[in-house]
């Protein structure tokens, strides 16, 4: 059992007068000032006998001391307000009736979109004519290049520089 504790200076200046006015109703100077004592004297006359000490006091020590041991980490509090907004399986797929690729219902395939989106910027052309263009500008160009009195350029071995250039570039940038 707890033991007996004597209530604090603060909280006797504070209970005493209201206790005395309760107790010894001629002396009146109290309640002049605190209206609603005249309310609560039949209430706290119980509460007068009461040990207070050991009532309030598991209950005192309890309120002071609750505080955390230890600052809590931004990994738990980020845990502890994300619980349940985690990222849902996707479970509407339906297959592409162009290219047979499965696609999220109600959206546009992805690499429907992209060849239509290469279709556009190529002009509408096939890729045997884009091949030709090509081979047409590789032949010009070593045209230019056996004038100026330099070597031809092959064009696989260009293309083949030109993206280990670029996954380079990309390897970087990630």
């Amino acid at each position: 059992m707890a033991a007996m504790r004597v209530p604090s200076a603060a909280f006797l200046s504070a209970f005493l007068p209201i206790a005395r006015a309760t107790l010894l109703p001629d002396l009146t100077p109290i309640t002049r000032r605190i209206p609603l004592l005249q309310q609560l004297r039949t209430s706290l006359l119980p509460a007068a006998f009461l040990p207070i000490p050991s009532l309030l006091g598991e209950l005192w020590d309890g309120i002071l001391r609750a505080v955390p041991k230890k600052k809590t980490s931004h990994m738990k509090k980020r845990h502890r307000f994300m619980a349940g907004k985690g990222l849902k399986d996707v479970t509407a797929l339906n297959k592409c009736s162009a290219c047979g690729r499965a696609k999220r219902a109600h959206v546009l395939c992805p690499y429907c979109v992209q060849s239509i989106r290469r279709w556009f910027s190529t002009s509408f052309k096939s890729r045997q004519e884009l091949e030709v263009e090509k081979d047409e500008f590789y032949d010009k160009y070593n045209e230019e290049r056996r004038i100026q009195g330099k070597e031809a350029v092959d064009r696989l071995v260009e293309e083949e520089e030109s993206e280990k250039a670029r996954a380079r570039a990309k390897a970087k940038s990630a």
